[in-house]
Parts: structure tokens; C-alpha cells; sequence
């Protein structure tokens, strides 16, 4: 009986050895499993000059593979119809100052259209996703002399998507010419918003107090027919306007687009906080400015389960422009926060006269590595990798080595020779013998060979044990029949 027990409990004990060394092959495995997760249509994205490269291909597939700094780069804003996917990384500090080169048509409420200038990360999305990408510390000041939307993503865009994205940062609309308009995530079109964080300052100024206009501004777009989904909005916006404002903590003006379009528009699932602080100087004056929606142009629609902690701030003084800060010469401390291996730094900026903070200047992750080891040589034929650690996180980098130059080599000397008289023969076979490294046996293999003896192990320690309890059993018969006295 007892070795019967010891038997099982061996049994059990080889088998869950056996289980741990063959689970443990997936585990070195992740690295190379999470690699070859990025499809081979995507183009990968490591430097500041790969992103503005997407210009050249703007219906590609791109993917992000590390955070970008873009202090001191020139954006042009792009047209943009492919994939982008953020791959959770950030670009910080990105500033616009002008518009892109492609002008698409904007409508208002009245169905008048115009020819308007867009600016943003992108000027223009066409049939594009945007994905899993984090803008922190956008910065943007456009003028403009023809109708504009301003917004951090995308100026324009057309049944386009943009999901878990986050946006922060200021963005500043100066213009007077009929329409024009600013938003946290998207200025004006169609298309859908979901899963997005945006916690922005956004300031719309008209020019000229002497014309009428229509202004649009909001948290997420500022007019069209964008649907937004469970998407996370806090909003600190100025607007000083001499025409009609439309003002909504989501959307300035929700209305269907393109015309003639019969779906059902969603704005489902949000949170809203912050507050708008404009003034409407008109006779007739309309002063749309809601949670939500400012104003509503649509046949169907489906506008519930969002909340909000928002404040409506008209002011009825005209003469000085809307502005977060209220000093007229600010003057500001800094206070600096550096960044960590896992946070990103920042300075802070506070006005000593009307405590206006806000943040600029975000620098990237900062570790501290150890000395780059080689752990694959460069040859001529091959690239090499190089490998370091952070000394605070344990994060692990690498660095790819550049193959080597050939080595230069002289031309044989021929020795030389007496004419021979040659008869025609049969050409030599020459035999080429090359060689290469061993191939690794792919670790499906290992997993599998590692089962099988698994099981085998399994099925012979079970024969054992059936084997044991046989001769026990045939040794108790003979005890029962009287053949063995003690």
C-alpha cells in the first residue's frame, strides 16, 4: 500500500516538473511573440524624420515604436488616408503654426458653403484610423484670413476613426473671414470618436469686430456629424466673438454631414468637465453654449448616458479679448519636474498676478543604462545587436549594429606562363561549398518534442504502477491459498 502511494506522489511530482519546464518555453518566447505581432504591411516608425516621412506615403500603414520629442521641428500638416497606430507611444510637444495645403468645403447651418483652410497634426483624414496614440503638450497658433478649423488631430475629416488617442495642450484660432472653428480632437466632418481622453484649452478669436461670422468651437470637434463615444472631455475654453458662437463642452454645432446623409448620429457615454467663457456681440444674438452639443441641426440623432460638470460663462463686456490668463504683461515662476523612467517631465508655469498654471516643455522618459554588451556580432553580411539595461527599472534596450565594410582586397598577381597547346575537354564541375550558421530549431518544435516526452513518461510511469499492483494482488492470492506461513 504505501509503495503504492509513493508511486503516485512521484508520478505527480515528474508531471508537474515536466509541465513547468514546458510552460516555461512560451515564457522566454514573449519577446519574439510580440514582435512578430506587427504585421508586415505596417511601417515601423523610430525617428522624428520617419514621422514626417508619412507625407510621402500618406496611404500607408504606420506604427509607432517609441516616443518623439518635437521641440524645434517645423510641422507642415499632411493629408492622410491609411492607418496609424499609435502603439500606446506619445508625441510631445508637437506645434502648429500654419495650415495645410489641401482646402476642402465646409457648410453652415444655413447650407452655404466655403472654401476652408484646415490645420492640425493632419490637415485632412480621408477613410483613416488613428489609433492608441497620445499627442501631450500640442501647441497651436494659427491666423487665419480664409475660413480654418484648428483641432489637434485633424483639422478635416471624412468617415474617418480615431480611438483611444489622448490630446493635451492649447490651441488658438485667430480669424474673421465668415466660418472658422476649433476643437480638441477634430475641427470639422464626419466620421467617429471613441475611447479618447482630451483635456485641452482651446481659444477662438474673431479678428474683426466689424463683420459677421459663424464660430465653432468644441472639446472634442468643432462642427459636423462626428459621432463620439465613452470618451473623457475636460475643456477650458475662450471665445470672443463679434458674429454667432457655437459653443458645446463635445460639439460647437451637431448637424448632418454630408448633406443628404440619413444615419443616426451618436453622442453616448461621455464625461464632460470644464468650462467655456465667451461673449456674442451681435443684435441678434443666438449665444448657443451646452454640455454637449451647443447646437443641434439634425434629423436623427441619439444624444444619453453622458454626464457632466460643466459652466456656461457669457460675459457681456466686449472690448477686451477672452483669454485664460488675465493679466495684461503676465508674469510667470516655473517650476520643473523631471521625468522617470516611467513619467514624463514637465514645467509648470504660474502667473504671479492672476495665478493663471498651465504646463509646457514635456521631455521623454529618462533611465540610466548600463554599457551597451554586444550579444550578436556584425559581419559583412549581417547587422549586430547590442544590448543594455536600465539601472532603475530594469528595462531592457536595444541597439542594432551597422554590418561591417568589406575589407578592401588586392587583385591576384598572375604568374607567368608558357603557351601550351590545349585540347578541347569536358568544362570542370566546380563545387561551391558554403557555410552558414545552424538553424535554430523553432521553439514550436521544442514545445512539441517536449510534450511527447511528457506523455511517454506519463504512460510508462502508469504501466509501472498497474504492473505494481498486479504483483501486489498476485501476492495476496497466494497468502489467502495457504502457500507462505509467517
Amino acid at each position: 500500500m504505501r509503495r503504492g502511494i509513493l508511486l503516485k506522489k512521484r508520478l505527480i511530482f515528474i508531471i508537474l516538473v515536466l509541465l513547468a519546464a514546458v510552460l516555461a518555453v512560451p515564457g522566454a518566447m514573449a519577446t519574439e511573440i510580440e514582435e512578430t505581432q506587427i504585421p508586415e504591411d505596417m511601417i515601423q516608425i523610430y525617428t522624428v524624420e520617419d514621422l514626417m516621412a508619412i507625407a510621402e506615403n500618406p496611404s500607408g500603414s504606420y506604427i509607432l515604436m517609441d516616443d518623439f520629442d518635437m521641440t524645434g521641428v517645423e510641422w507642415v500638416p499632411m493629408d492622410f488616408a491609411g492607418t496609424l497606430d499609435g502603439n500606446g507611444h506619445a508625441i510631445l510637444n508637437l506645434t502648429i503654426t500654419q495650415v495645410g495645403q489641401t482646402m476642402e468645403m465646409s457648410y453652415d447651418g444655413n447650407k452655404k458653403s466655403y472654401e476652408t483652410a484646415y490645420a492640425g497634426m493632419f490637415c485632412t483624414l480621408r477613410g483613416a484610423v488613428i489609433k492608441d496614440l497620445q499627442l501631450l503638450n500640442v501647441r497651436a497658433l494659427v491666423e487665419s484670413e480664409t475660413p480654418c478649423f484648428l483641432a489637434g488631430i485633424a483639422g478635416y475629416m471624412e468617415y474617418s476613426t480615431i480611438s483611444g488617442c489622448i490630446v493635451t495642450g492649447t490651441l488658438e484660432l485667430r480669424a474673421f473671414d465668415r466660418i472658422f472653428g476649433v476643437g480638441g480632437i477634430a475641427g470639422y466632418g464626419s466620421g467617429k470618436v471613441e475611447n479618447c481622453q482630451v483635456d485641452v484649452t482651446l481659444i477662438c478669436t474673431d479678428t474683426d469686430s466689424e463683420t459677421k461670422d459663424e464660430q465653432f468651437m468644441g472639446g472634442v470637434y468643432g462642427t459636423g456629424y462626428i459621432d463620439v463615444f465613452d470618451s473623457q472631455i475636460t475643456i477650458n475654453g475662450y471665445c470672443s466673438e463679434y458674429g454667432y458662437v457655437h459653443n458645446g463642452g463635445i460639439v460647437g454645432m451637431f448637424m448632418q454631414y454630408p448633406f443628404g446623409s440619413t444615419q443616426t448620429g451618436y453622442i453616448t457615454g461621455n464625461r464632460v468637465t470644464g468650462q467655456i467663457t465667451f461673449f456674442e456681440k451681435n443684435y441678434d444674438r443666438r449665444a448657443y453654449c451646452k454640455a454637449y452639443a451647443g447646437e443641434i441641426l439634425a434629423k436623427g440623432y441619439k444624444i444619453d448616458k453622458n454626464t457632466n460638470e460643466f459652466v456656461r460663462n457669457e460675459i457681456k463686456k466686449y472690448d477686451t479679448e477672452l483669454r485664460p490668463e488675465t493679466c495684461e504683461t503676465p508674469a510667470y515662476t516655473e517650476t520643473v519636474v523631471e521625468s522617470t523612467c516611467d513619467t514624463f517631465g514637465y514645467t509648470t508655469f504660474t502667473c504671479e498676478g492672476c495665478s493663471y498654471t498651465y504646463t509646457d516643455h514635456y521631455t521623454l522618459y529618462k533611465h540610466d543604462l548600463t554599457e551597451w554588451t554586444v550579444v550578436v556580432e556584425a559581419t559583412e553580411l549581417a547587422e549586430g545587436q547590442s544590448v543594455a539595461y536600465c539601472k532603475l527599472c530594469n528595462t531592457e534596450f536595444l541597439q542594432t549594429l551597422e554590418k561591417l565594410e568589406p575589407a578592401p582586397t588586392e587583385p591576384p598577381t598572375e604568374a607567368p606562363t608558357e603557351p601550351t597547346v590545349t585540347e578541347p575537354a569536358e568544362a570542370p564541375t566546380t563545387i561551391v561549398t558554403t557555410t552558414e550558421p545552424p538553424e535554430e530549431v523553432p521553439q514550436w518544435l521544442v514545445i512539441v518534442t517536449m510534450t511527447e516526452v511528457v506523455a511517454i513518461l506519463i504512460v510508462a510511469l502508469l504501466i509501472m504502477l498497474r504492473k505494481s499492483k498486479k504483483r501486489k494482488k498476485r501476492r495476496s492470492s497466494i497468502f489467502k491459498k495457504g502457500k507462505f506461513s509467517r
